[in-house]
């Protein structure tokens, strides 16, 4: 029994060491100020990538990539919507 409570209060207390703050607040500022400021620049995002992007080949090829066509009951749902 005595072997149990200790096993237990040992767990308990490596339990309770572990969720110490590895660093402090005061020194994790800086570092977030100095991402910040490199992600803070005045040219605008690029623009997303669309479908012209995308050079034609056998991935857009719906006979050699059938994850391209949509399941019957997605076809389905779109017809039903449509007025």
């Amino acid at each position: 029994m005595k072997l149990i409570i200790g096993l237990l209060a040992l767990a308990l207390l490596a339990a309770c060491e572990t969720t110490a703050p590895i660093t402090p607040t005061a020194t994790m500022k800086p570092a977030l100020a100095e991402r910040l400021a490199v992600l803070n620049t005045d040219e605008p995002m690029p623009p997303a990538e669309g479908p012209e992007d995308v050079a034609p080949g056998p991935a857009r090829d719906p006979t050699r990539n059938p994850g391209l066509v949509p399941s019957p009951l997605l076809r389905y749902s779109a017809a039903s919507m449509t007025p």
